[in-house]
């Protein structure tokens, strides 16, 4: 077995092995930001949705309230003319649009007596879930018992964390930049030099690697693969010794020595 092969690949795990620790520095960051965003833009909805709402009431209403005023003119109107009617058929005729107006100021007042009493409920179950919070029963809130101001301060907070997360990340990836492009120099490098060396074994690299696991080589430890823990048959260890490599039968990582690491290190 050309054990200078399998050298050449536990360099490149060695190299991503470093790229991943300087990814490791950003501590969750981009999920942590992910989230936020999510939570930052359904609580954006919930905001937008009240406002709309809110302002369809506030519309409706003045509609309504212009129609009552309207027909309340209307009404004058019909009965400054009743005082001037001349026989009982021109009486009766604008009695029937006075009729006809009242009808309309009742229809328009019982839908304002609607919005009021909507308005009313709403703000009936904001003050239930402000009783909720000052409790610490969060779990028992729903979306609609948050209120408003609440609300609004809690998309304030969301955009202050999503800012100064974003910032961490930016100073990051900044201040580690340059070591990332070194090293994915150093890697493309690698992967040329196996490419033309040991190209099964490079496949086999990347297979693994494009599932979940990233580190598709690992050490013997205590005669067992450290990435599954599984015990490597002990006819294998001598070959593992010197410096050839066992394919794990648990997991599929390949397994060398830890000396091949220390070498590729230095």
């Amino acid at each position: 077995m050309d054990h200078t092969k399998i050298n050449l690949l536990v360099r490149l795990q060695h190299l991503d092995n470093q790229i991943e620790s300087i990814v490791s520095l950003q501590k969750g960051l981009p999920e942590e930001i992910n989230a936020l965003d999510e939570d930052l833009a359904f609580t954006t909805r919930q905001i937008e949705s009240r406002k709309k709402v809110a302002d369809d009431h506030l519309k409706l209403r003045q509609r309504l309230q212009e129609t009552v005023n309207e027909c309340k003119d209307k009404i004058a109107g019909f009965k400054e003319k009743q005082t001037l009617a001349r026989n009982n058929k021109e009486y009766d005729a604008l009695s029937k649009q006075i009729e006809y107006e009242e009808k309309e100021i009742a229809q328009a007042e019982i839908q304002l007596q609607d919005i009021a009493h909507g308005e009313q409920r709403s703000q009936e179950i904001q003050q239930k879930g402000r009783q909720l919070i000052a409790e610490n029963r969060y779990d028992e809130i729903t979306e609609e018992m948050m209120p408003d101001d609440l609300l609004g301060q809690q998309l304030e907070d969301l955009k202050t964390q999503v800012e100064q997360k974003r910032e961490e990340l930016n100073s990051i990836v900044i201040e580690t930049a340059a070591d990332v492009d070194h090293l994915k120099g150093k890697i493309e490098d690698q992967r040329k030099l196996i490419e033309e060396e040991a190209k099964r074994l490079l496949d086999k690299y990347d297979h693994l690697r494009s599932g979940t696991l990233q580190n598709a080589v690992v050490k013997l430890s205590r005669n067992a693969c450290s990435g599954c823990n599984t015990r490597v048959p002990t006819n294998r260890h001598t070959m593992i010794v010197q410096g050839g490599f066992y394919l794990c039968e648990s997991c599929g990582r390949i397994v060398v020595h830890e000396r091949l690491f220390d070498e590729a290190e230095s």
